[in-house]
């Protein structure tokens, strides 16, 4: 796992580092706004890229006395830095472009490079964000995602830049600068997504499209006989996998093995449902305080069963 994933970050580094540096030198050279932005844009890619390289190996660092629950969620911090980099370059970019286009500094670019190097852009970002994509998915690597996240919408810039330049040669060169805003509104739009991905987990609770996790615990405290009333459920996601605290209350005259053997059970259910995905799980065991109380998240039939 960590040989795949070392293999395609260092591809994206070397990747983004070439098509910045054709990006950049081409922009400068034929005085293009919107291909010079474009090279901008991946030369921040080349930051993000570094910081996704070294926190892909932290994270996979076992825990440690200081780090009793690991190092994942250093992933979740590099994907946070990738969204304020991904901001700022969008912001620049931005005032750039605007104060070209109201001041009516642009031109025609002449020459067929600025084309070419377009069409480079767009396929070496289709081929980033496969790899990165589907590394980051079979891995559960957050920040490998958010990255692949951002050669996605590259694909979108280099494919904007290239019309851009295109109707530019044709004679419309207000487009240039007109496709730097359109590029730094776009970057600015990918950032919030970034940074609202990762937010959930560096607050120590979960993405809202997760919630399904609550009624998980509460189906799987069904598939055991003996608990009662479910409560105080906190999950939060570590890096790529969540950790459950939570309390049941068990027949007050049960031995500790019996009771034991309880919280076994609803721990096996609740693997089934997770597999890889579970941290760990710590469940606090009770006394019914009431045999007829009426167990929170536990369906009638189920209840004349315990």
């Amino acid at each position: 796992m960590d040989k795949e994933i070392k293999k395609v970050t260092l591809i994206a580094v070397l990747t983004n580092t070439i098509l910045a540096f054709l990006k950049v030198i081409t922009g400068l050279a034929f005085n293009s706004m919107a291909v010079l932005a474009d090279g901008v844009d991946s030369s921040t890619d080349i930051l993000t890229s570094i910081v996704v390289f070294f926190a892909t190996r932290l994270s996979s660092k076992p825990p440690d006395k200081l780090h009793p629950y690991g190092h994942q969620k250093i992933e979740n911090i590099a994907a946070k830095i990738i969204s304020f980099v991904v901001f700022y370059a969008g912001i620049s970019l931005l005032i750039e472009s605007t104060k070209r286009i109201t001041t009516g500094n642009y031109e025609v670019i002449i020459g067929i490079i600025p084309i070419i190097v377009t069409l480079v852009s767009v396929s070496g970002k289709i081929f980033l964000f496969i790899i990165e994509y589907k590394t980051g998915k079979k891995h559960h690597r957050p920040s490998l995602v958010a990255e692949a996240l951002n050669m996605r919408n590259d694909i979108m810039l280099s494919s904007i830049v290239f019309i851009g330049v295109l109707l530019n040669k044709l004679g419309l060169s207000w487009m240039d600068p007109l496709v730097g805003i359109i590029m730094s509104l776009i970057i600015i739009k990918v950032s919030f997504e970034i940074f609202s991905e990762n937010f959930f987990s560096l607050m120590d609770g979960i993405h809202p499209r997760d919630e399904w996790l609550y009624d998980m615990v509460f189906e799987s405290c069904t598939k055991c006989k003996g608990i009662h009333n479910p409560h105080k459920i906190r999950i939060r996601k570590i890096g790529n996998k969540y950790d459950i605290d939570m309390d049941i209350e068990v027949d007050p005259n049960l031995t500790v093995k019996e009771a034991h053997e309880i919280t076994k059970c609803l721990k096996n259910e609740i693997t089934k449902s997770l597999n890889e995905k579970l941290f760990d799980i710590v469940i606090h065991v009770e006394p019914l305080s009431n045999v007829e109380k009426e167990p929170y998240g536990i369906n009638n039939e189920n209840k004349r069963a315990n």
